[in-house]
């Protein structure tokens, strides 16, 4: 995707004479002072058209005077390009830009909860994360990976007869803090002020929530006067982990995140790292990953639709959802070996060579799954219930997609084709033919066929790529063994003694990436993955951003709920799709 032109950029310095234009290999920065942040931002959505607020995050420099450098990410739909901005936080604070773009919101409390940064102007700035009373940010340098002993826990052992010499257990004392119950009460007591007759919570843990998410909302009735979410329930901090180990080992962690579409993930990924490495994928590599994130992208849309259906109380659709997912689960299990958190690929191509019959099986599977989704359109698509529970049901409008920062079928569902498949091709999407659908009134309902459609669409790619993966020859390369920065597959280091060495050489040194900055996204089932690294060379990012399309998707929930029912929220979550794993990180 291109970034801001010249004539743009230039016209932004002639109006803001302080700032500071920075054209790097993959990106244009923008440098301000951050007394002139909200200005610039103003400017840069108004007049110039970077409307759709994509992330914001931090970078910690421990050894400069201004710690903190605030990183904001912004995309024109009309030019199709995106701009990065950069200010340093003087003093530790920043401006909120909540004002600006709601959706900021939630990334200002996510950087304060990671770094300390405080934003000033921000209406309720609490933890995003971690629970509030905890006294420690994650993402500073200094905060070690293995967290901060501070809270003796003794073992079972010790409590019923006492310390013993030699212990009587074969672990360190004192641990990290974890939440008490204390700790969790006063969270909740810190999300809502009550104003109505009773705050209901829903979840953490609840087959409705669809992962481990907390609501809360304020109900007058069955009118939900306001609602908060509690996230932070499967935070693992894989940003921190991500700094910590070889770009080649981070990969397996991008599985967990989204793990009901763990190839997409893995896409996203290596798309960065590549870039970042340049590492050229061979042409094979290309279409088996196109086809196989196709194959996922039905798998996840498949759940979802299941599910959703099950919350309003369609059961068949569930048990007929599952019957086809398990043949996409085959299929990639029968590659990866691994049913849900695969690895497939790897930086410069995939893991493995596709597995005898895969083709057979996936043209197969082509030629039955349209009769399968004639079934779900004849159970749902005019069914009374359906239409009652989802028509007009939490309207997004134009303007709330790029507030918010929505992407994916959400942002799709409400008639903006922001589909990076077709903005920014990658793998073999650009090589590929395919329609992006987009809904008019912007309701529930409307991201049901989005995704039904998208379904439809989905086949129609990994028809093209099973054409043109027949017609490659079997011994096509998978991988690109050339780049010094690629391992070479597993059946050849056992093979050859010149692979061993340079597996070893890998494993043990990592890449060696240069310095500079890159970020790249790909259309997750969810929206818009992105990975931003910062590099200062070496063999790990020095810092690694994840941009989740499915935190921003959710962050406009407490928007859409107000003035709703509890009922409507199942059918409105359900239609947001979050998945726990990518929102927590």
């Amino acid at each position: 995707m291109p970034w801001m032109n010249q004539v743009t950029a230039d016209r932004v310095k002639r109006e803001f004479k302080e700032v500071e234009v920075e054209r790097t290999k993959h990106t244009t920065n923008l440098h301000v002072r951050q007394e002139k942040l909200v200005d610039l931002m103003l400017h840069l959505k108004e007049k110039e058209g970077y409307k759709l607020f994509v992330d914001h995050t931090c970078i910690d420099f421990p050894e400069k005077k201004e710690r903190f450098q605030g990183i904001y990410l912004l995309y024109n739909p009309d030019a199709n390009e995106r701009v990065l901005v950069k200010t340093w936080a003087v003093g530790g604070e920043l401006p909120s830009l909540e004002k600006v773009w709601p959706c900021a919101r939630w990334a200002e409390r996510e950087a304060y909860d990671m770094f300390g940064v405080v934003y000033r102007g921000h209406e309720n700035l609490r933890r995003m994360f971690m629970w509030e009373g905890y006294s420690h940010f994650p993402l500073r340098k200094d905060f070690p990976l293995e967290g901060i002993p501070e809270v003796e826990l003794p073992s079972l052992t010790e409590l019923y007869a006492g310390r013993t010499d030699p212990p009587s257990h074969d672990y360190e004392l004192v641990h990290t803090r974890v939440p008490t119950l204390e700790d969790l009460e006063r969270t909740e007591k810190s999300r809502l002020q009550k104003k109505a007759q009773l705050v209901l919570n829903w979840g953490p843990l609840h087959p409705g929530t669809h992962g481990t998410i907390w609501f809360l909302f304020d109900l007058d009735g069955e009118r939900v006067v306001q609602s908060d979410v509690i996230l932070g329930q499967l935070h693992r901090g894989m940003e921190k982990i991500a700094e910590n180990v070889y770009y080649f080992q981070f990969l397996p962690y991008t599985d967990r995140m989204d793990y009901i579409s763990a190839i997409c993930n893995e896409l996203s990924y290596v798309t960065a790292v590549e870039k970042l490495l340049e590492v050229e994928v061979p042409e094979k590599a290309r279409y088996v990953r196109t086809m196989f994130a196709e194959l996922q992208r039905i798998n996840s849309h498949l759940l979802w639709l299941g599910t959703g259906a099950l919350d309003l109380g369609a059961l068949t659709v569930f048990l007929y959802a599952f019957r086809e997912r398990e043949k996409i689960m085959d299929i990639i299990e029968g590659n990866a070996g691994f049913r849900l958190t695969s690895a497939f690929l790897r930086i410069g191509g995939l893991h493995y060579d596709l597995a005898e019959g895969t083709l057979d099986v996936v043209r197969a599977f082509l030629k039955d799954f349209p009769n399968r989704l004639k079934e779900y359109h004849n159970l749902l698509t005019r069914n009374r219930i359906w239409l009652r529970r989802t028509k007009e049901v939490g309207v997004i409008t134009r303007e709330d997609v790029y507030d918010y920062g929505l992407t994916g079928p959400v942002a799709r569902g409400s008639g903006v084709p922001y589909d990076i498949r077709k903005l920014e091709p990658y793998a073999a999407y650009g090589e590929v033919d395919f329609d992006v659908p987009v809904g008019e009134v912007g309701d529930v309902y409307d991201r049901y066929l989005v995704r039904m459609e998208e379904m439809v669409q989905s086949l129609r790619i990994v028809e093209q790529c099973l054409s043109k993966l027949e017609k490659l020859p079997k011994s096509a390369p998978f991988v690109n063994k050339e780049h010094p920065a690629v391992m070479a597959p597993k059946e050849e280091v056992f093979m050859a003694l010149e692979d061993m060495v340079k597996n070893f050489r890998i494993v043990v040194h990592g890449e060696s990436a240069p310095p500079g900055e890159v970020y790249a996204s790909g259309e997750n089932p969810r929206g818009e993955l992105g990975f931003y690294i910062y590099s200062v060379g070496g063999s790990k990012p020095y810092r690694l951003r994840i941009r989740s399309g499915a935190l921003y998707n959710l962050s406009i929930f407490p928007k859409l709920i107000k003035d709703g029912t509890i009922a409507d929220a199942i059918a409105l979550l359900g239609s947001l799709d979050p998945v726990v794993g990518e929102t927590d990180r």
